[in-house]
């Protein structure tokens, strides 16, 4: 966990380290810091406050995707934007929490990014995502439903999520999803997002 405020971190660490299941490894105040002991440590998963000293919170979160490519990040911020999400998407991030979120929310996006999910911050995915968000253009000669698809995904929505909310089944989200991706030629969530972002998807969501 990373946070350069000592009551944060040393409060958030236990009660992370009071679950069963999962386990603090280390603690850093900054991004230099981190980056060295996540070296040694190799963690799973590194919760990320964005707003540090130096070296701020998004950009060590790329400069991890970059050096561990294997370890998921999670932003945890007290900015509420969807300018911020965006960027920590882009970045890379696989989850994003705001401070002001139970413990529980918190716990939750670890075990959704350890299980391979994203996970973005219901306070805030009810601000950025409506009807109206669907994406315009047509890059790839992808139908409406593919395009909101991607969309969604590249928002950190796993596919339970998007079966959910565009009222289909998860097998249909999955042959959007792939049908979607072979087209673009897309192999990963990361590739996924620098396209949506490059494209203007995400900029262009409704605040």
């Amino acid at each position: 966990m990373v946070d350069d405020h000592p009551i944060i971190l040393s409060g958030v660490g236990a009660m992370i380290n009071s679950q069963e299941d999962l386990t603090i490894v280390g603690l850093a105040g900054n991004a230099e810091d981190a980056l060295e002991g996540i070296g040694k440590a190799l963690p799973e998963v590194v919760v990320v406050d964005i707003s540090l000293p130096g070296v701020n919170g998004v950009t060590l979160i790329e400069r991890l995707g970059e050096r561990f490519p294997e370890i998921s990040c999670i932003a945890l911020t007290g900015h509420e934007d969807p300018g911020c999400l965006r960027q920590v998407l882009a970045a890379g991030g696989r989850g994003f929490v705001v401070k002001r979120s139970t413990a529980t929310d918190l716990l939750q996006a670890i075990r959704c990014v350890l299980a391979g999910d994203n996970y973005v911050d219901p306070a805030l995915a009810a601000r950025i995502l409506s009807p109206r968000s669907a994406p315009q253009g047509d890059p790839g000669n992808l139908s409406e439903r593919e395009r909101s698809v991607i969309q969604l995904v590249a928002l950190g929505y796993s596919n339970k999520e998007i079966s959910s909310r565009l009222n289909l089944s998860i097998k249909t989200i999955e042959t959007y999803r792939t049908r979607a991706t072979e087209k673009l030629e897309l192999h990963s969530r990361a590739a996924i997002v620098r396209f949506a972002h490059s494209n203007g998807w995400l900029a262009e969501l409704p605040v």
